[in-house]
């Protein structure tokens, strides 16, 4: 067994845009785990030899097909699931998403913190929301993109009309809807009872991708859905995902997963 302890994290992904990186990026953010996020100190780059095999390391582990690329001591690993699986079961601070209690403690930190274990029913039932979060995440991205990857938005405005408003009228309402019964089942303010989890974190950064990308749907769902609203808004004013939407870190939505087509929103 690799022994990575002590060793740091290192977050390989495209520079410029958050895309798939900012989901294991919210997981270091909110266990405030330190890493090194290549998009920003070394730039694009960084993710050439993780896709040619010069890397380091790359005599014993897969060659990547795509980033986010995740670096832990001589642990090279590849898929947004697999780094978040990862990650859960490999940091043991706890994800932190409350502000604290009157002491100013937050509730996690007061008990025993611990990287969840494969024997942990949790860690599967937060997994299970994850990928379903990143399922949507992926609709989101074919509304602009619904026939080729590699051809460019102009090429297929008609069809991504026609795909926008099927999500639109279709299919995010099942997905919120699917999460609302979660929440609503949930005792805990998240989507498993047992408290925070990186579904959380998922289901935060889709949202806010959202209120980029679809303005003016988000305007008319939001309110439908008031436990999911609630729930962004619970993990946005979580003091270190705060800190880090109000920093550099942070980069901005451009032509990404999240992009912005008025004529692919809401109509009046």
């Amino acid at each position: 067994m690799t022994d990575t302890s002590s060793d740091s994290f290192k977050l390989i992904y495209h520079a410029g845009i958050p895309g798939r990186g900012e989901f294991p990026r919210l997981f270091l953010e909110a266990t405030g785990t330190p890493y090194e996020d290549t998009a920003l100190t070394v730039g694009q780059d960084a993710v050439k030899p993780y896709l040619d095999g010069s890397f380091e390391g790359s005599d014993s582990n897969p060659l990547p097909f795509a980033p986010p690329v995740l670096k832990h001591g001589s642990v090279v690993i590849s898929q947004t699931s697999n780094i978040l699986l990862y990650l859960a079961t490999h940091v043991s601070s706890p994800i932190e998403l409350d502000a604290g209690g009157e002491d100013g403690e937050p509730a996690s930190k007061k008990a025993k913190a611990s990287a969840l274990s494969v024997d942990d029913p949790k860690l599967f039932h937060a997994q299970e929301l994850a990928l379903t979060i990143l399922d949507l995440n992926n609709e989101i991205h074919d509304t602009h993109h619904p026939i080729a990857v590699s051809a460019y938005y102009e090429e297929f405005k008609d069809e991504a009309f026609k795909r926008a408003g099927d999500f639109r009228k279709n299919r995010l309402p099942k997905f919120f809807k699917h999460f609302e019964d979660n929440l609503q089942r949930s005792t805990s303010g998240y989507l498993l009872s047992s408290g925070p989890s990186h579904a959380d974190l998922c289901l935060f950064q889709v949202y806010d991708g959202l209120l980029f990308a679809f303005p003016k749907l988000m305007a008319k769902v939001g309110p439908e859905y008031a436990k999911v609203t609630a729930l962004y808004e619970r993990v946005k004013a979580a003091p270190r995902i705060k800190a880090y939407l109000e920093s550099d870190r942070r980069q901005q939505y451009s032509m990404g997963i999240f992009r912005h087509y008025p004529e692919l929103d809401e109509q009046e």
